[in-house]
């Protein structure tokens, strides 16, 4: 197991010359707020391109976090914008080799979900639908609000020895760009 994260490490090392290509990032598809019950929810896809360097570090069993945040704003024509909420979202993503299994887990579900290739948990990774965002009673009716969602890959998150790597090497560095709308309270 030691050598497997040495090896990610000087493979990291060694790349963090070489910069990431332009695929390597991830973008925000669609993403809508609505209201559910006594919430906000949100729908999104986003696609998730990681670098090689990261699914190779995946497929070593080093877990990579994914943070979703979604802020919201109520826009003033005076000051500026009230923050309404800023939620995050963190989302742990591993590969176990003895079961050959990929496996998603989030901060707010005490189970994890389990997939079979790397493509069918990128793709649950990118169908957000229905996460309660905010409580309804927080969106006021008759005003505008601003909803702004991105995701980045934490390398705060990874284990200590990756860390001086990943911050030398743009194929760490992956993100998406803000994907902003504004809406309103329907009554």
């Amino acid at each position: 197991m030691l050598r497997r994260w040495l090896r990610v490490c000087l493979m990291s090392l060694v790349m963090a010359g070489g910069g990431a290509s332009s695929n390597d990032e991830f973008s925000i598809r669609r993403a809508v707020l609505y209201p559910s019950g006594s919430h906000y929810a949100l729908d999104a896809d986003i696609t998730y391109d990681f670098s090689a360097t990261a699914i190779e570090a995946l497929e070593n069993s080093v877990p990579l976090t994914i943070v979703l945040q979604c802020k919201i704003e109520r826009e003033r024509s005076y000051l500026w914008n009230q923050t309404v909420i800023d939620y995050r979202r963190r989302m742990q993503v591993r590969y176990h080799p003895l079961g050959q299994l990929y496996q998603m887990t989030s901060e707010d579900r005490e189970a994890s979900q389990r997939y079979a290739s790397l493509r069918s948990l990128l793709t649950a990774l990118g169908t957000i639908r229905g996460l309660p965002i905010v409580p309804a009673e927080r969106i006021e009716a008759g005003e505008t609000y601003r909803a702004g969602l991105s995701v980045w890959l934490d390398i705060e998150s990874l284990p200590l020895p990756l860390r001086p790597a990943a911050y030398l090497s743009s194929s760490w560095y992956l993100s998406s760009a803000p994907f902003q709308w504004s809406f309103e309270r329907s009554e």
